[in-house]
């Protein structure tokens, strides 16, 4: 049974459609296939099939049932992590110990000094490229908003760390439709990197949700004069071009 090949719908279910229920039972099906075919999944096999569930289940917000999944594949981290989007630190402070009994710079140790205001570690540039952005987006998305209110007030601290760390921020937020939050980070992003043509992109976004067309026109082609060949930006550029957004005179 070719585990792999038949998760690619459940993944273009989740990520590209962002249908979780429907992920989840494309997943619940391969599994019911798999038990009346009485079919033993390899270890790899389960672990894939376990955490693409996993994410699934986090998608609609049923934590308790993804942190039974991980649990038994013996992924701690992603269990605490389901503990943490709920708010529940004691489970969360068992699942990460578990963790740093096998790795004591995991990201974990920074995440819990984020959210909770007691940061004491230095993270590396990979872990704030690796985990940052999407930290933010889970936290939103749980309406973790104390933990992610004590995350935030360290964008200036991870800044000396890895500089596109105010781009992070801001592109999450503005993912997630905070946009009155975003712009502080976008600004900070552009200042510590002025010459990264993303960050004028995301600024262009930025200011299309504002409406605010002719800046956006401005920061898009900033960010082709310093990357001709950044698509997503001539794309946005050619639709603001082609579609008028601007609000009628009065």
């Amino acid at each position: 049974m070719a585990v792999f090949s038949q998760l690619n719908e459940a993944r273009d279910l989740l990520f590209r459609e962002k249908k979780a229920p429907a992920a989840e039972e494309s997943l619940r099906l391969l599994m019911r296939q798999a038990s009346s075919l009485s079919v033993d999944l390899s270890i790899e096999e389960k672990r894939a099939l376990y955490e693409l569930m996993g994410l699934a289940l986090r998608g609609q917000n049923r934590f308790e049932e993804a942190a039974e999944l991980y649990n038994q594949i013996d992924d701690y981290y992603q269990s605490g992590y389901c503990a943490m989007l709920q708010g529940k630190t004691q489970a969360m402070q068992l699942a990460w110990s578990k963790v740093l009994n096998l790795r004591q710079n995991h990201w974990c140790v920074s995440l819990y000094g984020l959210i909770s205001g007691q940061l004491r570690t230095v993270p590396t540039i990979f872990q704030i490229r690796n985990h940052m952005e999407s930290d933010i987006a889970n936290l939103i998305a749980a309406n973790r908003v104390d933990y992610l209110e004590n995350y935030l007030n360290y964008v200036d601290f991870l800044t000396q760390v890895n500089l596109e760390a105010p781009k992070f921020a801001g592109r999450a937020l503005m993912n997630a439709d905070w946009i009155d939050r975003a712009g502080k980070y976008l600004l900070q992003g552009q200042k510590a990197l002025p010459n990264d043509p993303e960050i004028y992109f995301h600024l262009g976004q930025y200011s299309v949700a504002l409406k605010h067309l002719k800046e956006a026109r401005l920061m898009l082609n900033q960010c082709l004069l310093i990357s001709p060949t950044y698509r997503p930006a001539s794309d946005l550029l050619a639709t603001l071009n082609d579609t008028s957004l601007e609000s009628p005179p009065p």
